[in-house]
Parts: structure tokens; C-alpha cells; sequence
């Protein structure tokens, strides 16, 4: 569920010295990868950055629209399906998109069958901001105790959007966020990288 245009800018903002950093690890870690898979991937990521893979391709469940990334393939599919060959891409990646898949194992799997390599960041569920709500704590409640009213009016998106109950159920059913020890469940055999904020883990990148 895609955020609305103000908690957009505010996330953007909040995180931008993380991308910066990130893209820039990204590009040297994998700099001999000539073709990309960019699951989950958004067109301004690409089109406002400076690496150019020989071949790029985006993979998204929802049209593209207008939102075109010029040279690249655009493959409208199914992330826990992915309709490519094995180890069709020097490397499959994504960012902050495994977080709100229904089957985050098939997802992880896709990604290795995929790519020769892989790059799978998403955020840290031990850092006591959550990113999608923008809210302190919140997502270390019970779920039971996470109601429509925490969400409405101690989080940032519930105040800035006045969400109504049916979109509470519909976030809390789609965003799931996962620790180390989840990823190296999810991803025998990989690096994790962990990116920290005041001593606090803020996100994890899977690489291989």
C-alpha cells in the first residue's frame, strides 16, 4: 500500500543520507554485475541515479503507467513467481520490499533462483521507528494491541492521513517487518549487512 505524497516527502527526507550511502555501497559492491532484476524496483531510483547496469530490467505487480525507466525492461509479475529462467541476471535485487510480501520465504527464494548474486535490503524491526507509520514503538506491541486508535493518533501517517479502520487492518495485514535472525533463516548462505542509526540496527542488507 503505497504511501500518500506527504509521508513520502517526509520519509525521503528523513532517510535520504541512508540512500546516498547505500546506492553508493550498492554500485561498488556490484560493480561487475552487467545485468540487474530490480524487484519490487521504482523508476526514480534509476532515472535519478548515476549506475547505468548493460541491462536492467523492473519488476512490478501494478502497471507501470508512465513511471518508465528509459532503456530498461518493464515485467509486470509476480515476485513469488517470477517468470525468468534460473540465474537469468547477475543480480536480483530489492529494496524495502520484502517486508510487505504474503510469503516472504517464496520471495527470498525467487530472488536466489533468479540472480547470480543478490542485494535484498529492508528495514530493521528492532529500530524503534517504524518506517511506515512513522511511529515510536509501536510495531514492538502485541498485534492485538496495535488498534485502529495507536494508529490513528499516536503515529505520524495517522495523523498526517486520518486513516479509517479498514486501512489499519488492511497495513498491519501487509507490513511485517523482520530481524537478523529472520533473514538468516530466509537466506541460508548470505552476507547481512547492518546499517545503524545512534547505535540502534536501522536496516539490513542480504548480499551475495
Amino acid at each position: 500500500m503505497p504511501l500518500n505524497n506527504a509521508m513520502r516527502k517526509i520519509y525521503r527526507l528523513a532517510g535520504r543520507r541512508f540512500r546516498i550511502k547505500r546506492a553508493r555501497w550498492l554500485r561498488q559492491q556490484f560493480a561487475d554485475c552487467a545485468s540487474v532484476l530490480d524487484i519490487g524496483g521504482h523508476f526514480r531510483y534509476w532515472t535519478d541515479g548515476d549506475w547505468k547496469p548493460g541491462r536492467l530490467a523492473l519488476l512490478n505487480l501494478e502497471p507501470f503507467g508512465d513511471r518508465l525507466v528509459p532503456g530498461a525492461e518493464h515485467i509486470e509479475a509476480n515476485a513469488l513467481a517470477i517468470p525468468l529462467a534460473d540465474q537469468s541476471f547477475d543480480l536480483a535485487m530489492s529494496n524495502s520490499v520484502i517486508e510487505h510480501v504474503p510469503d516472504q520465504a517464496r520471495f527470498a527464494a525467487e530472488m536466489m533462483r533468479v540472480g547470480r548474486r543478490i542485494y535484498c535490503q529492508t528495514p530493521s524491526k528492532w529500530f524503534p521507528v517504524e518506517p511506515h507509520y512513522l511511529g515510536l514503538f509501536v510495531h514492538w506491541l502485541p498485534e492485538r494491541w496495535f488498534t485502529h486508535s495507536i494508529h490513528r493518533y499516536l503515529t505520524i501517517d495517522g495523523i498526517v492521513t486520518k486513516p479509517d479502520a479498514a486501512t489499519t487492518a488492511a497495513l498491519k495485514d501487509e507490513i511485517h517487518l523482520l530481524g537478523k535472525a529472520d533473514l538468516q533463516r530466509l537466506f541460508p548462505g548470505c552476507h547481512i549487512k547492518t546499517e545503524w542509526f545512534l547505535g540502534l540496527p536501522k536496516s539490513y542488507i542480504v548480499w551475495l
